[in-house]
């Protein structure tokens, strides 16, 4: 686990580098892939923690997969969000992280989809009783076109198909909507100046809807916040930070 957070952490501050490559304003950085996390830039002057430092300004690695661990998500947390988080490895830790992230989305798809079960119009396929059996790219598959549906998980009529098309869009949605708002919260931060944000990570670049719908909600919340596709440029950021280092 430390590893995987260490990563993370690495590659959140490699995607802004890699960002700040090609846009000057780059003050950001969020990889929303399997998992989460996001930086920022911010005024040393602001850092209390760093003594003695000779930079102007300093990358903040925010965990922001750790958010909602004080409580502060309580009031939006659904029983799905509630029983996916008891029955994972780390109860009562990344709750953020699991309401937007790859390596859950599947999981909650498939909660709320059984709990609709006598909602079905025909034959409930028993496979969705079965834990982890969907994940982030099934979802979004299910997105792009009802037929995965139906490979996927066998005789399901078109009715039933459209409940789960609808399940997968509210799940990925949401994902994308609370997303944004860590953006926004980014730019809050920052005064509300204009910066550019640089993102990466397979949710973002593949699932179906995910980046539009982002982008959406960002319009919504009038936050002045570019996002530049960094594909790779975690790596590529990471490898760049490490040779200067």
């Amino acid at each position: 686990k430390q590893w995987y957070q260490r990563r993370v952490a690495i590659t959140a501050g490699g995607t802004q580098v890699s960002g700040a490559l090609a846009h000057a304003n780059c003050h950001g950085g969020f990889i929303i892939g399997t998992g989460s996390n996001a930086c920022y830039t911010e005024r040393v002057e602001n850092v209390t923690a760093l003594k003695n430092c000779n930079e102007e300004n300093v990358i903040i690695n925010l965990e922001l997969g750790n958010f909602g661990e004080l409580g502060h998500l309580d009031d939006i947390l659904t029983k799905h969000d509630r029983h996916l988080d008891e029955q994972s490895s780390n109860p009562g830790k990344q709750l953020y992280e699991k309401m937007i992230s790859g390596l859950y989305m599947g999981e909650m798809v498939r909660l709320a989809v059984v709990d609709r079960r006598d909602k079905f119009t025909g034959v409930f396929p028993d496979q969705l009783l079965t834990p982890d059996l969907l994940d982030g790219a099934d979802v979004s598959d299910f997105i792009s076109d009802g037929n995965n549906v139906k490979a996927k998980l066998g005789g399901v009529s078109d009715a039933d198909v459209q409940l789960i098309q609808n399940v997968c869009h509210s799940v990925s949605n949401r994902a994308a909507r609370l997303t944004a708002a860590g953006v926004h919260a980014m730019w809050l931060k920052r005064n509300k100046q204009d910066f550019v944000v640089a993102v990466d990570g397979s949710v973002y670049l593949k699932h179906a809807t995910f980046a539009e719908v982002m982008k959406d909600a960002l319009r919504e919340l009038g936050t002045g916040v570019s996002l530049v596709t960094a594909s790779d440029g975690s790596g590529l950021g990471s490898a760049l930070i490490a040779s200067t280092s």
